[in-house]
């Protein structure tokens, strides 16, 4: 009898650490990762190369209303396009060369043409680095939370394996040992380990991970910043412009994405999930890793459509402008 009970002991306090022991690889694993985590691989260099697009004037509106040179021959989306991409003196030149034909044209014509299509080559990249780095993020912060969803079941996983063998065993004592004080020692401990267990899987959805962002594309488009230090000056000035926000031409489409985030996803935030996303980020859950990859997605998606309609008005401003020389 007494082996018998010391052989239950054991069991129960074997029970009792056997979570303990599963869960070190675990967070070993968890430790590594949060590593991998605050290495921000994602960052281009959007700031840096090609830093000699600006726009060719911080306000376009005098352009818009004053400048018949260019509201003769291009409509108003062309024209804040044309300014925001600098190349508005180049346009501007190109369109003067047409009274000094043939001569002007010849000579100057092909030069400014060559101009043009630099800059329309140097304004694509720009944003399809600024598209690919989006969709790093996104795919970074997906992995954060997939990582989190795996941490999760693989714990919950263990810890139900442990009650049930907890379970089990407080089972079976009443046949194995017929002596009342062990019995009653032995079902006790094994309904505080039990107890242990539940407390410890509803903990579960409680994990985090630190995660950290050297750029986060998503402040300027959170605080209305009127100079933006994350996006090139003439991606920012696009986005702020009401005249090309296809979805909505009484917001630009930095205050568009805005109120979509504020209206579903961030509606009731408190402080500390509005500081945690558009701030360096910190420990997050895995619901704010999912609220970051929708709002990442949707940013993804509006730059894209914003680059489509950028290059389709460049490339109707270079028609414009070789038919005119012609």
């Amino acid at each position: 009898m007494k082996n018998k009970t010391k052989l239950l002991a054991s069991s129960f306090f074997l029970i009792g650490i056997l979570p303990l022991l599963m869960g070190c690889n675990t967070t070993r694993e968890a430790s590594k990762f949060r590593l991998i985590m605050k290495d921000d691989y994602c960052v281009s260099n959007i700031n840096g190369v090609f830093s000699e697009i600006e726009p060719s004037f911080n306000n376009p509106d005098s352009l818009l209303e004053n400048d018949s040179l260019l509201s003769n021959g291009f409509s108003k989306k062309e024209i804040l396009v044309a300014n925001a991409t600098g190349m508005i003196p180049v346009i501007k030149q190109l369109l003067i060369t047409q009274n000094d034909r043939p001569v002007g044209t010849m000579i100057k014509g092909p030069g400014l043409q060559q101009r043009i299509q630099e800059q329309l080559l140097r304004v694509k990249s720009i944003f399809d680095e600024l598209q690919s780095e989006l969709s790093c993020e996104t795919e970074r912060t997906k992995r954060a939370a997939a990582y989190l969803d795996g941490y999760k079941t693989k714990r919950a996983n263990n810890l139900t394996i442990a009650a049930m063998f907890a379970g089990s065993a407080t089972t079976v004592v009443p046949v194995l040992v017929k002596s009342s004080k062990p019995q009653n020692t032995i079902v006790i401990g094994g309904a505080i380990v039990s107890a242990y267990l539940g407390a410890k899987l509803l903990q579960s959805g409680h994990n985090k991970v630190d995660f950290t962002y050297e750029r986060n594309l998503l402040s300027d488009i959170w605080t209305d910043t009127k100079v933006s230090e994350e996006y090139p000056a003439f991606i920012w000035q696009l986005m702020n412009r009401k005249e090309l926000n296809t979805g909505n031409n009484n917001l630009s489409l930095q205050q568009n994405i805005k109120k979509r985030w504020w209206s579903i996803e961030l509606n009731g935030a408190n402080t500390h999930t509005l500081e945690l996303l558009f701030k360096k980020g910190g420990s997050y859950s895995e619901d704010d890793l999912q609220t970051r990859t929708m709002l990442l997605g949707q940013l993804e998606t509006s730059v894209n459509l914003l680059s489509a309609n950028v290059q389709s008005c460049l490339l109707s401003i270079q028609k414009k402008l070789v038919i005119s020389t012609k």
